[in-house]
């Protein structure tokens, strides 16, 4: 009877975890990507830009069409506006309108096509988008921010390793330039070395947004970094002791208890 009192509970043990992974698998599932780099703006900026978090959003706007009736709260649109959390701006007439992932032209159609319901001429604008967001990862033997804005469309490796901090271990001889991507990523193994000394600029690649630069250390900069690690608790314990030391130092003179003689002792009569 007993026997058997286990072997029920056992099951119903084993048809729980497994409701419960399999939920959590199907959740997880969900999540997933099957294209790109997991973010609702997808393509390349530098053949045609693209809007993205962090970017900032303009129009254009014809000077005669503030003349029409009500095409005042139009003004909001000619100053630079930030993206949204949700990937909206603000549109007078429209309110907050979807612009996540759209190019220049794209967005200037949209707005027109909404704006178009609300007054009975077209009107003359263009959208522009004031780059903020394109950036790169930085990794490894690299000093700085990890997360590096591109500020101008050709930016290529050389400049950007220029540009960042590379720690003394960085090994110049295997660059990894890594091109994320959910279904077919593309990593290259550059040899900035050889570029440096021969001049030859193969492999100077064009950066692109979300691209990841990954600046490996050399075998003693492997060791280096070992060493490092199994010292970190020992240095974390010794300032630890330090700073007890310190402590007590400090609370030895406050209470006059110090040898120092800093403070006049506790039962001195003036």
């Amino acid at each position: 009877m007993i026997s058997n009192l286990r072997l029920l509970l056992a099951c119903a043990l084993a048809v729980c975890t497994v409701s419960c992974t399999s939920f959590e698998d199907k959740r997880i599932r969900e999540l997933l990507h099957d294209k790109g780099f997991g973010t609702r703006a997808d393509g390349v900026p530098t053949i045609e830009n693209h809007v993205t978090g962090g970017d900032m959003i303009q129009f254009v706007i014809d000077p005669q069409v503030f003349q029409a009736a009500g095409a005042a709260q139009l003004g909001v649109l000619r100053a630079p506006q930030p993206i949204s959390i949700d990937g909206t701006i603000f549109v007078p007439f429209m309110g907050p309108v979807d612009v996540l992932g759209m190019t220049e032209r794209e967005l200037t159609a949209l707005v027109k096509e909404q704006l178009s319901a609300v007054f009975a001429f077209p009107i003359d604008m263009h959208a522009r988008i004031l780059d903020s967001g394109k950036a790169v990862y930085m990794y490894g033997e690299v000093g700085g921010r990890h997360y590096v804005r591109l500020d101008k469309p050709d930016t290529t490796l050389l400049e950007m390793l220029a540009k960042q901090p590379v720690t003394r271990l960085a090994n110049w001889g295997r660059i990894h330039l890594i091109r994320p991507d959910a279904e077919n990523p593309l990593t290259m193994v550059i040899n900035v070395r050889e570029m440096l000394s021969s001049g030859l600029t193969t492999y100077n690649f064009t950066l692109q947004h979300n691209d990841i630069i990954y600046v490996p250390p050399t075998v003693f900069g492997h060791i280096a970094r070992i060493v490092e690690k199994l010292l970190e608790p020992l240095g974390v314990a010794v300032q630890s002791l330090l700073g007890l030391a310190s402590v007590r130092s400090s609370y030895e003179i406050l209470t006059g208890d110090s040898t120092g003689g800093a403070f006049y002792p506790r039962n001195f009569n003036f």
